[in-house]
């Protein structure tokens, strides 16, 4: 520190207020348990933002009532895979174990689904939900009264672009109810309520049916009796941006009732729910108070969010159409900090904690920089924004996107040192690749190459004892079961059609849906 006079009062009193400034911060920072993080002083100058409160539109908003997550494994009280990837870390699309005796895959039902226009099956990023319904829940539902009389029942949810949701029974793959009808296609993965309440959230990501225009955006619906409780519109005279999806999947904070979710208008929605709900007589209602935040930075041309927001403690993790990734305060909707990461990024993030620190893994595609692009991979510092290590690999741009779209899966258990991601169209080709890097240096530690790329995201799955598996599937239809320690294809079965959406798997159970319009129930063995 310098030993040189302050020159006059003026200057003495900016210091002073500076001090008061950052003791103000660390009191906020203290009093919501977060860690100390390092707030860029030019972040005002990469990102203008504004916040939609009411009627009110300002910079300036504070949250009642502190939002912090818990643990990812705090998140949900329901028994399963409640939204896309399982959770606020986004970190895990399987639920319970598997043991592995023969190491292969074998189909045990198919469901057929239906198309509007082009749009057929299951597209990105489609995952469904797999949960175990209490009984007393079971009860007020609308579920088929056989199957209400099953006491093991698990039911898959299945957003499609059909414009339908599914239900289906993941033992024999029966409908247990009649499916929800949006106003069109959806692309991306439903949500469940994780505080065991009957309410399902989901979006839409296209417009049209058969050729005209049709209302776009994300609802709330009951699943006491199916009704849409309400309806985000994605045409939204805040937004910067004009097109209305929602591939994105929403998170539930459970200690203040508030969904979190984020649309490809560019803007960050949180709902105040106002959830009443009363368990012995299935009544329910919602009464959503919404605010909004959307932001623009010097680069926005294609701005909008089509990854699921990952949140740790009160701070959540996106990036968009532009490539900006943001660290975004949910309690005063304001940005923590911003970095630039090359392109498109619809791959979702994910958080892990290691210790005190907090880093996230995230992968852009390939879109704007077209044809001569690299997709970086890259581990960066969740508290500061900063870099941790980053891997480049050229892939091609031939009408769809290469690149990373699918979201890594972060090992855990005997493949603790491991992350992996899927690389689609890689080296000016059609081909895919499937890299293991360790957490710490970055450096690959397998790699499998595939004849045909990927969107879908690959699964982590482990025996009780610990050992770690990977599920992954391909744009023709393969379905892999891969050793995670060493990347070993252990079996490939066939789908029959491009599978761009992502697995989900209880125990032993694997459900995916295909382009080639039909759900599949695969089991591992």
């Amino acid at each position: 520190m310098s030993n040189k006079k302050f020159p006059n009062f003026i200057t003495l009193l900016m210091c002073l207020l500076v001090c008061i400034s950052a003791f103000a911060v660390g009191v906020f920072l203290v009093s919501n348990n977060s860690p100390a993080f390092s707030f860029p002083v030019e972040k005002e100058d990469v990102i203008k933002w504004k916040i939609l409160n009411g009627s009110t539109v300002s910079q300036i908003y504070r949250r009642w009532g502190d939002l912090s997550f818990g643990k990812p494994s705090e998140y949900s009280q329901v028994e399963g895979i409640v939204c896309f990837r399982g959770n606020n870390y986004r970190d895990s699309a399987s639920f319970g174990t598997v043991e592995i005796h023969s190491g292969k895959l074998e189909k045990v039902w198919n469901y057929s689904i239906g198309r509007i226009d082009s749009w057929s099956g299951v597209g990105w990023n489609g995952q469904p939900s797999i949960v175990k319904w209490s009984e007393n829940l079971k009860e007020h539902m609308n579920i088929s009264q056989s199957q209400k009389q099953k006491t093991d029942l698990k039911e898959v949810i299945y957003g499609t672009l059909d414009s339908k949701v599914y239900f289906l029974d993941l033992e024999t793959g029966e409908p247990t109810r009649n499916p929800i009808k949006a106003a069109g296609p959806i692309k991306g993965s439903v949500s469940i309520d994780p505080r065991g309440i009957p309410l399902l959230y989901v979006g839409q990501g296209i417009d049209k049916v058969n050729g005209k225009k049709v209302s776009i955006g994300y609802g709330i619906y009951s699943l006491i009796d199916q009704k849409r409780l309400f309806f985000i519109n994605g045409i939204d005279k805040f937004a910067p941006k004009g097109w209305g999806a929602f591939d994105s999947t929403g998170l539930v904070h459970a200690q203040t009732d508030t969904l979190i979710e984020a649309g490809e208008n560019g803007v960050v929605y949180t709902l105040k729910l106002n959830t009443f709900y009363a368990p012995e007589s299935g009544g329910l209602r919602i009464n959503p108070k919404v605010t909004k935040y959307t932001y623009r930075t010097s680069m926005n041309k294609k701005l909008g969010i089509e990854n699921s927001i990952a949140v740790y403690k009160n701070f959540a993790y996106f990036a968009d159409n532009d490539g900006i990734l943001q660290c975004l305060d949910l309690n005063t909707l304001s940005p923590v900090w911003v970095r630039d990461v090359s392109d498109d990024t619809d791959s979702t993030i994910v958080l892990e904690e290691a210790g005190e620190d907090v880093f996230l893994y995230t992968a852009n595609e390939v879109d704007h920089q077209s044809s001569k692009g690299y997709s970086y991979i890259r581990k960066i510092n969740a508290l500061n924004g900063a870099l941790e290590w980053e891997n480049a690999y050229k892939c091609s741009y031939s009408r769809t996107n290469g690149g990373v779209l699918g979201t890594p899966a972060v090992g855990k258990q005997d493949i603790n040192d491991l992350v992996i991601f899927n690389l689609a169209k890689i080296n000016g080709t059609n081909k895919g690749k499937l890299i293991a890097f360790n957490k710490s240096s970055g450096k690959p530690v397998w790699e499998n190459t595939f004849n045909n790329y990927s969107w879908s995201s690959p699964v982590d799955v482990y025996t009780p004892g610990g050992k770690g598996y990977i599920i992954f599937c391909d744009s023709a239809g393969n379905m892999f079961l891969i050793s995670g320690k060493d990347g070993k294809i252990l079996d490939r079965i066939s789908l029959g059609a491009n599978v761009e959406g992502s697995p989900a798997v209880y125990e032993d159970m694997v459900v995916v849906g295909t382009r080639g319009q039909k759900i599949f129930c695969v089991r591992i063995r």
